[in-house]
């Protein structure tokens, strides 16, 4: 009798618990809404909402470059070379939510970076010079305001500036280093500077290519790892613009090698005249470079 009791009691509490937790029929019970996640709060530095927060992006480290001392250096070569952007591996640099020519200039524009005048990184420009780089100015007659607005030959020169634009910037001068490093093996390049090239105009006419202004890349890695380049296979695993020059993942060609006259390739008597055989004088000393490590080994 008394198992009996106690059974009835506890199936009593069961069904009071049900009761609790079910409501009556006549009673609707609340919607429950999700919370849509605020996509301006997941703004990267390329601009562009995304459904989360990229933190990879704004948490990569600069990858430091190994230990190298005098001793350990048993070959070493001082190279130029140009990257063009129009070129179709390059294109990635025209990005138009993160164009590579903004950064280099406003980044120097503003002073956040020194710019050098020349790759000896010994000089650098004033942030006044660095504006008028690349800028032009213009003098035309305009219409004497105070003069007799019936006399045409009442005028008077007024100057109008024209500030250059980063968009007008199609390539870019590496200046890197190659060594043979005894101590680890390896042969590879390290990119020391990198500059816009600007096309000098005069009367429409393009009277060449010069740098604007040479940048150590040892000042430029901290701010290339946090900006975004474009992925075309995947939008979830874009890189930096430090992995597209550490990983050197550029087309490029050569325009100079260290030598006793410390010219471009296409300053030199035997190929200021012809462009094609520039062209394969820095392919040549590509190969050169090629055959110096392969000769390294033994297979």
């Amino acid at each position: 009798m008394k198992k009996l009791v106690a059974l009835g009691l506890v199936l009593c509490s069961v069904s009071g618990m049900f009761a609790q937790q079910t409501p009556p029929a006549n009673q609707s019970q609340p919607a429950q809404t999700a919370q849509q996640p605020n996509y301006e709060d997941f703004v990267p530095v390329s601009g562009e909402p995304n459904p989360y927060e990229k933190k990879a992006i704004h948490e990569r480290p600069v990858i430091a470059y190994p230990y190298l001392q005098e001793a350990d250096v048993k070959y070493h070569k001082k190279v130029h070379r140009i990257i063009d952007s129009r070129q179709k591996m390059n294109y990635v640099l025209n990005w138009p939510k993160n164009p590579f020519s903004n950064y280099i200039y406003n980044y120097a524009v503003d002073g956040t970076l020194k710019a050098y005048r020349n790759d000896s990184l010994y000089s650098w420009f004033t942030l006044e010079d660095v504006k008028k780089l690349g800028s032009k100015e213009y003098d035309i007659e305009v219409p004497n305001p105070d003069g007799d607005p019936d006399d045409p030959f009442d005028v008077i020169s007024k100057t109008i500036y024209e500030p250059f634009e980063p968009y007008k910037i199609k390539k870019y001068r590496l200046y890197e280093d190659w060594f043979f490093d005894h101590k680890h093996s390896v042969f590879k390049p390290r990119i020391v500077a990198i500059a816009p090239i600007y096309v000098l105009e005069f009367g429409g006419q393009e009277l060449g290519e010069y740098p604007m202004f040479w940048i150590k890349m040892d000042d430029f890695r901290p701010l290339l790892k946090n900006l975004e380049l474009f992925n075309p296979g995947n939008d979830a695993a874009r890189l930096s613009y430090d992995h597209f020059f550490q990983y050197r993942m550029f087309d490029s060609y050569i325009v100079k090698e260290s030598n006793m006259y410390d010219e471009d390739i296409n300053i030199m008597p035997q190929f200021k005249e012809d462009n094609m055989a520039s062209l394969l004088e820095g392919e040549r000393i590509k190969n050169d470079l090629f055959i110096w490590e392969h000769d390294l080994w033994e297979y």
